[in-house]
């Protein structure tokens, strides 16, 4: 139904989830003489879920019993935690319940799953996302610069003219130039493998030259190349059908983080936000406490 999809529908829904979950699992507030615990069926059917989801089996009586003195135990640390005010100040504890409100929203997504129409849709949008990248096979010699100082340019061109009056032997044409950690020969590597190995500047530079040629001086991180392209091999246009399971994934998460931040927005706007600026008194304070 096309309702289930307005944004004013998932947040009256959040909210409703939010208020559900409080009244289900929320404490009382109790005064300080009450030391009773209660635990909820509601929790025990919680346990024993969670327990057979990872077990694949329910639990036995003994284990049964570990999981309510475990809860017990948590209950009560986390109550004296709390009167202790252990939680003020946390930011491990701050961040750990903000996950689990924009948990809530983003499970909203899938509540609502996307028609075969938005998925094709979103795919046509980000087809370059799902391409498969340009392949290179390509020959590079080294020249190395420490050691040829400023002779390296001109030893380069040289080089290259003799492995260009060699035509088509190209076999070692590594042992022309200086020693290298690399390999000389690179079958059918993509772009993103060429970067990590030569670098971005050495990347892009291969992306522009012409098969069957030598070309150079190409740079790098490590110094000065001469490379020759034997193919270039360019993928078929993706096709949806081959990636829907990577669209659908790609799909729920954009969708799931458009949503928390829809959510978001909706709930700071509740807030009047105050930053208050630090007096001289706290800027000294501060400055005293990193000095050794």
């Amino acid at each position: 139904m096309k309702i289930l999809r307005e944004p004013l529908v998932h947040f009256m829904f959040i909210g409703a989830v939010i208020y559900l979950l409080y009244a289900v699992f929320a404490e009382p507030a109790a005064e300080e003489t009450d030391k009773t615990i209660v635990v909820s069926a509601g929790e025990i059917e919680w346990m024993q879920t969670a327990w057979q989801k990872r077990w694949n089996r329910p639990p036995t009586d003994a284990e049964f019993d570990g999981l309510i003195q475990q809860y017990i135990k948590e209950t009560v640390l986390y109550r004296e935690a709390l009167t202790m005010g252990l939680n003020k100040h946390d930011i491990v504890i701050r961040r750990r319940l903000a996950q689990k409100l924009e948990f809530l929203a983003r499970d909203l997504v899938s509540l609502t799953p996307p028609t075969e129409e938005e998925l094709q849709t979103y795919f046509t949008e980000h087809q370059d996302r799902y391409q498969d990248p340009v392949r290179f096979t390509f020959t590079q010699v080294f020249i190395d610069p420490d050691k040829r100082g400023d002779a390296t340019l001109d030893d380069a061109e040289k080089i290259k003219a003799t492995l260009m009056a060699q035509g088509n032997v190209i076999d070692d044409a590594g042992a022309l130039g200086d020693d290298f950690m690399l390999q000389n020969y690179y079958p059918e590597n993509d772009q993103a493998d060429i970067q990590k190995l030569f670098g971005s500047g050495f990347a892009e530079s291969l992306a522009e030259l012409s098969i069957g040629h030598w070309h150079g001086p190409v740079l790098s991180g490590y110094g000065v190349h001469l490379v020759y392209v034997h193919s270039i091999i360019e993928p078929p246009a993706a096709v949806f059908a081959e990636v829907r399971e990577r669209v659908v994934q790609d799909w729920k998460t954009e969708k799931g983080e458009a949503l928390n931040k829809q959510f978001y927005d909706s709930l700071r706007e509740q807030y009047t936000i105050v930053i208050e600026e630090p007096t001289d008194d706290d800027k000294i304070a501060t400055m005293q406490e990193k000095t050794p």
